[in-house]
């Protein structure tokens, strides 16, 4: 990660969310920027576990943008599949990792819930390679 990335909360939102895959290299501004923005200003800036209608209310507020809230689930669903972000009811809080006391850290959540597993996943891989290279090499 660039330096540079870390100056600014926007470029880093927009860097964390680029490297999740959330949302497209040429959009900064795109809804799925807006609702991530909303989503964390609400569980780490006012330490509350929004609803759809909190960030439809927020983004609306903030940005002059109206959004359904399909899109808003939408998106937030795609931290859901991630396994970072968890839905209780109406409200979306972080998943904490069942390893830590932090209880509200997305690092934890995403070391417990999208890096191990890939890690599991990469070492399969690797394995499946040596065996196939060695079942060529016979």
């Amino acid at each position: 990660m660039p330096s540079s990335v870390t100056l600014t909360k926007k470029s880093l939102l927009r860097w964390c969310t680029l490297s999740l895959g959330l949302i497209s290299p040429k959009e900064s501004r795109d809804k799925g920027f807006l609702v991530f923005d909303a989503l964390f200003t609400f569980l780490f800036t006012k330490k509350s576990a929004p609803t759809t209608l909190d960030v439809k209310a927020f983004i609306k507020e903030k940005s002059g943008v109206e959004m359904s809230e399909k899109l808003i689930r939408y998106h937030l669903n795609r931290l859901i599949e991630l396994g970072i972000l968890t839905r209780d009811g109406l409200v979306y809080k972080i998943n904490p990792s069942p390893t830590s006391e932090a209880r509200s850290s997305m690092k934890e959540s995403f070391n417990a819930w999208a890096k191990k597993p890939l890690e599991k996943n990469l070492e399969e891989i690797a394995l499946a390679l040596e065996k196939l290279q060695n079942a060529y090499e016979k």
